[in-house]
């Protein structure tokens, strides 16, 4: 709740609707399961990026998208 653009709100659907932060390696992993940025598969100093789903929480996605937006 003290970054920019994130409020109570948006840190309760985070906290109620994401699973467990510890089944994501790095931030990239929960931003991928959101649907923000593409899976990266990437081994051997090659980068692959995959697609991005839009599988994760769409509610948690809006309201960060809400959130940059007027930080903005």
């Amino acid at each position: 709740m003290i970054m920019p653009g994130i409020g109570p709100v948006t840190a309760m659907a985070i906290e109620a609707f994401a699973p467990a932060m510890t089944t994501f390696k790095r931030g990239r992993d929960f931003a991928a399961w959101l649907g923000l940025v593409p899976r990266q598969n990437s081994s051997g100093g090659k980068q692959a990026l995959g697609s991005i789903s839009k599988m994760g929480q769409r509610d948690i996605r809006r309201l960060l998208i809400i959130g940059a937006m007027a930080v903005l």
